[in-house]
């Protein structure tokens, strides 16, 4: 899968040590991350003036005094408000200062509450501002002084450019530390980080612009990932395979073009297990999402009392009652949909059960009360061939994890990890920004989606979505052709989120039909 990478701040400083003890100075990653800086400000600043830099005393800062000996090259004036006393910078972060300052760059400092008014002087005389206060390795709320920095930083209506990430927003969480900046366009050093894309990091980030390549090599990245895994005792450790965030060309390679001599049976059989009294819609839902996504065929097998009102209101998925339902030979299960929470016996039944199966919504609540089921859904992994992927909400997440809501909230990368760690399988843990993990260890983060898909109904869509991805790929397993499970959950994942972001639409129905059509269209033609 193409990969954006997403590291810890913690990895990061793995990578950087790596990259030192490679052979690299640390003046020259910050020589090369200054460049990178001078680049995007001279693509973002809206006209021909003057730059204004607001330095902290750490790495950070020394990146915007790199920056700052680059635009002078373009003849760019350029002004330097330091939030530290230029006689107290050392190590690289004063060597680029000096840097700075000889090819003519002016350094002010506003080092105490009366120099607040030499900060404000310049905000107001700048085309653009760039925010080198604080760089990943901030872990404490803002006060005083520096809090005053960034009220009057937003307070200021020019752009602004953060350099790696806004400061005051956690690298890893992407929580708000008290106050934080509000950027217009972020510079990512390297890699994304995770407080760019969760919590309040994506409100805050603005344009968020490819990494900055600075030499860090991909085994580094890969190292550091590890080498969390080595450390994943210690607090804020993080142990991960690899993690990224998902990329449009999997659309293609999830949706080839259809094949002339193909039929119904080609793309699967989908069977969904859902519905009850006044919950007869989710498991039709499910079906539509199932269609949309490309299967061949999706049924229902509903409880004998719900039967009627389903199969009375389907035209194009197959009811049948559970009691006689011949769901034997489908491609993949999923399981849950608006089923009540009187199903264990059943659901047991079905984890005993050798096919590819999505456990969503009322089967993962069933599964949080009764430690008999964890047990079984833990076993599946070794026990069958065959992929299980559940699609926990956060309150399901919760649920499972036997943890408050907001816990999950507060850290979502770790709590996904921790999900797919005690139960073996893929979790599609949903919510902004949907994460998706794997056995293995990897983690994926869907950029696309918005507030519209929360709304009743968009769950069910998406676990009947994946439902076809798994029958597929269940189809397929024989061709050594065949995509990987990555790709294609990642993939109905994506498609739903970019569906759920168009306008036009309101229900849950409406949103199986453009899933569908932007299914065709990627068959098609390769786009969206």
């Amino acid at each position: 899968m193409d990969k954006m990478r997403i590291v810890t701040a913690a990895q990061m400083r793995v990578a950087d040590q790596l990259a030192i003890t490679s052979g690299m100075s640390g003046f020259t990653l910050m020589d090369r991350a200054g460049l990178a800086v001078a680049n995007a400000v001279l693509e973002c600043m809206p006209d021909y003036g003057r730059v204004v830099i607001i330095a902290g005393g750490g790495n950070n800062g020394g990146d915007g005094f790199a920056a700052a000996y680059y635009l002078r090259q373009h003849r760019i004036p350029v002004t330097i408000v330091t939030l530290t006393p230029v006689d107290e910078l050392t190590g690289e972060t004063k060597a680029h200062a000096d840097k700075a300052r000889t090819a003519g760059t002016k350094i002010r400092e506003a080092c105490s509450e009366h120099c607040l008014a030499e900060l404000w002087r310049w905000l107001t005389r700048a085309v653009i501002v760039v925010d080198a206060i604080f760089g990943t390795g901030l872990s404490r709320p803002l006060q005083g002084r520096m809090r005053e920095v960034v009220d009057r930083l937003n307070q200021s209506d020019r752009p602004v450019l953060s350099i790696d990430i806004a400061s005051g927003i956690c690298a890893d969480s992407g929580t708000v530390q008290g106050v934080a900046v509000r950027a217009d366009y972020t510079l990512p050093i390297a890699a994304t980080k995770w407080g760019h894309w969760l919590n309040e990091g994506r409100d805050y980030t603005g344009e968020l612009l490819n990494s900055a390549d600075i030499g860090i090599e991909d085994a580094w990245i890969h190292s550091a990932w590890q080498q969390s895994c080595e450390h994943a005792d210690e607090q804020n450790a993080f142990c991960v395979n690899s993690a990224s965030v998902m990329h449009e060309g999997i659309l293609s390679r999830a949706w080839p073009c259809r094949q002339r001599l193909s039929h119904k049976g080609s793309y699967g059989h989908v069977w969904i297990f859902g519905g009850s009294q006044g919950f007869t819609g989710a498991p039709q839902l499910a079906g539509l999402g199932a269609y949309a996504a490309g299967a061949g065929l999706a049924s229902i097998a509903c409880p004998d009392a719900v039967w009627p009102v389903i199969a009375a209101a389907n035209v194009e998925v197959m009811a049948h009652p559970e009691s006689t339902a011949d769901w034997q030979n489908a491609s993949a299960l999923v399981v849950g949909p608006g089923w009540g929470k009187a199903q264990g016996k059943r659901l047991s039944a079905m984890l005993a059960v050798d096919k590819a199966m999505v456990i969503d919504a009322d089967a993962l609540n069933i599964i949080a009360a009764n430690e008999s089921l964890q047990q079984q859904l833990g076993d599946r992994r070794t026990a069958m061939d065959c992929l299980t992927v559940i699609t926990p909400h956060p309150g399901e997440a919760a649920r499972l994890l036997n943890m408050h809501v907001d816990a999950v909230q507060r850290d979502r990368k770790k709590s996904i990890m921790a999900l797919t760690a005690r139960f073996g399988c893929w979790v599609v843990l949903k919510g902004s920004e949907t994460l998706i993990a794997s056995p293995s260890g990897d983690i994926y983060l869907n950029p696309f989606g918005s507030a519209q898909l929360a709304v009743a109904g968009s769950g069910d869509v998406l676990a009947g979505m994946i439902g076809a991805q798994l029958a597929r790929e269940e189809i397929a397993r024989a061709d050594i052709e065949t995509v990987s499970p990555a790709v294609m959950i990642a993939a109905a994942v994506m498609l739903h989120g970019m569906a759920g972001e168009r306008s036009g639409w309101y229900l849950a129905g409406e949103l199986a039909k453009l899933v569908a059509g932007m299914r065709q269209r990627i068959e098609r033609a390769g786009k969206t």
